[in-house]
């Protein structure tokens, strides 16, 4: 099974253990069998058992003197072990199996809970969703298991017998023990019936007594384990993991728990106190709230690692969040800082703390086993949302004991159905562990968290409730399997053997040190408005799925070939001047490269969901400008893979160019292939490019391109609704011929189809069908320019909706590009060239104004990318199909194609707010193809 020469023990992380499952076989024909006690829980689950005996005195005083006895010499042998089992079983003679099952529970939810280890409780959920066999495997008897496999949906157990005559437990074992070589050939036993694969079977235990039982699988790993599991791990090589320990609160434990309530209660009170100067008791509150939030979390060593922060400003919202801990309060106050109120059970209402900071906060108190009380002391919270209040509530209703997400309750969905507010939710990763569901002291430590994209609730139904709120519940449990810092990311960079090629110089792609003028514009004019994003997007589908290891490998290797994928923007001081290009040292590709895995059906549906989610986050400003999303699951056997970079680094002709250089056109590994260095780190200071900067562009910027710039600075009228993907998919030369019979190119059949498909979708609607305001845009790149960059300029042509007849729609379309073509100059919707200069000393506000009103005039902007016309590969696995998505900087629609492999492969990025029927104008974009398509016979 395993391979006695090896001879240390591998030290792995939690991520390598979930890695390594991830990147394993899949199917339940593969066992993963693990103990519980000190393995899945810090300590044993008997210990809740005896001290409740103890404390009902339901154990004599002649057994536990044995036992402690027993303790106290050591359990080493079968007899040992035996002995010491039916001790402890002699406290349960005479009671009912259903009393001792609800004692399971009742100790499991108030005692052992609190003992799980959350790296176990991720391991055995990689295993779930790998459809392997789990199985706890414990010399611990059902009534101390069995409650904790049903909270981690664990079907399975192997545990000791509790002989039970009648359905009175009589005190005896009711047959062999797993213990040591019964343990192991009850896992034997438990394989055979069940089909297992022992040799690509995994196995979990931290006792020295379980070396059988890890030895008869092919992939044991010893947890947490004794000095004598430790040295068998040592010779044989097996990898060893220690998980945190749950231990019991010290000093500083307490200290932290009492300087954090003080902090937060004395903080409330400052703020109120100070607030209330203003004569505004909502004021109050909020100055209370942030202060309590802030000197509680910094009193009490917490601090929050939040991702999607930019959601917490949707106001007025629902906020949603997993409740796991006391601990949830002061995260909430430290992240909502003000603005809101909540809910909370009616005991905490007479609390001699909370209870009088909750009525302050006018939080509703509700009767958790009273409905009809429940619904109505919700009413006010609808009007407190309508008047710009926003509501905090846990839709599980209580604290789970474990990290697992309970079932919603639908309380949260109707008020802000009826408030017609978004739903914002709130991701808590691990503030059980922090501070138990039970416990009184919380241990210092980073708490995460994942705001995700509001929820809009507009149109919702009663009858669609139930299917909104399973959907909601998803995204909780996709983000808590997928964590954004999940998995280490980390590859060691391939060093050639000696005779081999050597190092080679990575490609002259994205070389320029600056951004140009129009890079500049995009990239300051988001920081002021949002709004103006411009992520761009490609989600390639793989068949078959590569493996994961293989593509962390390629990414690695890419980030040597392409310098720009290591290096992060610098701004000068202030951020006026030039943004500049600087290799990171701090890069680290695990926080650039994901991975998630689709529920079934695993649609392409909801892998378009996932995907438009990735691509419209923003990116983090001071880390490299990309990031890719590897999404398993996908119905046939395949995968998603996307990946998105800020436009600032390169415009769509730029990106192809890439594309054709870093992907294969073989699935094997290229044992040739340039292998070029890590490029060297570089500092650069803020000041000096300041310095270094100013007299050119003192030199350079003429007093026109101000006065240029302050007449572009008039009322935009943007949008500014979530984004959402679509893909149309059309034969390469059907949509060629059609175009081409009708005197047109490609680019005049697309740009035809569209203002087909938008004719059609605004008669479905009953919108007016005049003109359409399409901008397009023109590359202004020759074959000696440099790879990489922007390039381009753009045009807008106001097209004629009306025209029903394609072939006159392409015959107008020809004629318009080809004019804008002779005078792209003249036409540019892009920066003004006697601007262009100026722009970097503008600052971020007037630069987001001017470049709003680039695009915010148009309704929908059409590209047209021309890709790779044979079949392309990345880590192994064939590329079928390319979609494209470019951002949406103001226009209400952004439609992008890309030829693949004799396939034009369409993304349609629509804002929200916009068009609220997305999938209908997919329809009719299709319907517009078709009628382009049909001219060519």
């Amino acid at each position: 099974m395993s391979n006695p020469s090896q001879s240390v023990a591998v030290p792995w992380s939690e991520e390598q253990l979930i890695a390594d499952v991830e990147a394993g076989p899949e199917g339940p024909q593969v066992g993963a069998f693990f103990d519980f006690d000190g393995t899945l829980i810090d300590g044993y689950s008997l210990s809740a058992f005896a001290r409740y005996h103890l404390r009902s005195m339901q154990i004599a005083p002649a057994d536990l003197g044995q036992m402690l006895l027993t303790g106290i010499q050591g359990v080493t042998s079968e007899e040992d072990f035996e002995r010491f089992t039916v001790l402890s079983m002699r406290a349960w003679a005479g009671r009912s199996e259903d009393e001792l099952a609800e004692l399971g529970e009742r100790l499991f939810v108030q005692a052992i809970s609190g003992s799980l280890y959350p790296e176990g409780w991720r391991l055995v959920e990689a295993h779930r969703r790998a459809k392997h066999t789990v199985v706890l495997a414990s010399s611990a008897t059902r009534f101390q298991v069995e409650p904790a496999a049903r909270a981690m949906g664990v079907e399975h157990i192997l545990v000791s017998p509790v002989e039970i005559v009648n359905g009175i437990c009589t005190g005896r074992p009711g047959g062999p023990l797993l213990w040591r070589a019964g343990k192991a050939a009850a896992v034997r036993a438990f394989a055979e019936e069940h089909g297992i694969e022992r040799p690509q079977s995994y196995a979990y235990s931290n006792g020295n007594e379980d070396v059988p039982f890890l030895r008869t699988v092919g992939r044991p790993r010893a947890i947490n384990p004794g000095r004598h599991l430790a040295e068998t791990a040592r010779h044989y090589g097996w990898p060893v993991a220690r998980f945190r320990s749950r231990r019991r609160p010290g000093a500083s434990d307490i200290a932290h728990t009492v300087a954090g309530v003080a902090g937060m209660l004395g903080g409330f009170a400052t703020g109120v106190a100070l607030g209330a100067v203003t004569g505004s008791r909502r004021e109050a509150v909020d100055l209370g709230t942030t202060l309590g939030g802030e000197l509680g979390s910094v009193l009490g060593g917490v601090r929050l690692d939040v991702h999607g922060a930019e959601h917490l400003a949707t106001r007025p919202a629902v906020f949603l969040f997993n409740h796991q801990s006391q601990l949830d309060v002061l995260i909430l106050a430290k992240l909502l800082r003000g603005g809101f109120t909540g809910v909370a059970k009616k005991e905490l209402a007479h609390d001699p703390g909370f209870g009088l900071v909750f009525r302050l906060a006018d939080v509703a108190f509700v009767d958790r086993h009273d409905h009809a009380q429940a619904v109505k002391a919700l009413e006010p919270a609808v009007q407190k949302l309508r008047e710009g209040i926003s509501l905090v509530i846990a839709p599980e209703g209580t604290r789970s004991p474990t990290p697992a997400l309970g079932p919603f309750k639908k309380g949260a969905f109707h008020v802000a159905m009826q408030a017609d507010v978004p739903i914002v939710p709130i991701v808590i990763r691990n503030s059980g562990e922090l501070m138990w569901r039970g416990a009184t002291t919380l241990h210092a430590g980073t708490v995460q968290v994942a705001v995700l994209p509001p929820v809009s609730t507009a149109g919702w139904t009663v009858g669609e409730l139930d299917e909104h709120i399973e959907r909601i519940r998803g995204q909780y449990l996709t983000t808590l399997a997928n964590w954004p810092s999940h998995g280490s990311g980390q590859v060691t960079a391939t060093v050639p053997a000696s005779d081999g090629p050597p190092p080679a110089p990575p490609l002259d792609w994205g070389a320029s040190r600056h951004m140009n003028p129009l890079e500049t514009a995009m990239w300051r004019a988001e920081s002021a408005d949002p709004r103006l994003r411009v992520n761009v997007s490609l989600l390639e589908l793989l068949d078959p799925p590569p493996d994961w290891n293989r593509l962390l490998g390629a990414h690695e290797w890419a980030s040597r070939m392409v310098p720009r994928m290591r290096q992060r923007v610098v701004e000068p001081t202030l951020a006026l001047g030039t943004p500049t290009w600087v290799t990171d040292p701090d890069f680290d590709l695990s926080q650039h490269v994901h991975r998630v895995r689709l529920p079934a059906p695993g649609s392409m549906r909801q892998l378009l969901d996932i995907v438009q989610e990735f691509a419209a986050t923003p990116f983090e400003r001071d880390r490299p400008l990309w990031a890719s999303l590897f999404v398993e699951g996908l119905t046939g056997g395949r995968a998603g893979f996307a990946i998105k970079s800020h436009h600032s680094v390169t415009d769509g002709l730029g990106a192809v160019q890439l594309m054709i250089r870093l992907h294969s056109r073989t699935a094997e590994h290229d044992p040739l292939r340039p292998e070029p260095p890590v490029p060297e780190a570089a500092e650069a200071s803020r000041a000096g490019l300041f310095a270094g900067q100013v007299a050119d562009a003192v030199r350079a910027t003429p007093t026109a391109a101000l006065r240029q710039g302050a007449g572009l600075l008039g009322a935009l009228a943007r949008r500014g609704g979530d984004w959402h993907f679509e893909v149309v998919d059309v034969p390469l030369a059907d949509l060629k011929a059609g175009a081409k019979a009708a005197g047109g190119s490609l680019n005049d059949g697309l740009l035809a189809a569209v203002i087909g498909g938008f004719r059609r979708y605004h008669e479905q609607h009953g919108a007016p069908d005049d003109r359409l305001a399409v901008g397009f845009p023109i590359s202004l790149r020759s074959k000696d320019d440099p790879q990489g960059g922007n390039r381009f300029t753009g045009a807008k042509f106001a097209a004629p909706m009306a025209e029903r007849d394609p072939a006159a729609r392409i015959a107008a379309v020809r004629q318009f590009v080809l004019n804008a073509r002779a005078a792209s100059a003249a036409v540019a919707d892009t920066v003004p060239s006697a601007l262009a200069p100026a722009l970097g000393w503008l600052p971020a506000p007037v630069v987001s104004r001017v470049s709003g009103r680039l695009t915010s005039t148009n309704d929908v902007q059409v590209s047209s990318i021309p890709g790779v016309p044979y079949p392309v590969y990345i880590a192994g696995s064939r590329i079928t199909h390319m979609y494209p998505f470019g951002p949406l900087p103001g226009c209400a629609a952004m439609i992008t194609l890309i030829s693949h492999d004799g396939e034009c492969c369409i993304g349609i990025n629509t804002d929200t707010l916009a068009i609220t029927d997305p999938g209908q104008l997919a329809e009719d974009l299709r319907a517009g193809l078709d009628e382009v398509v049909a001219l060519g016979g």
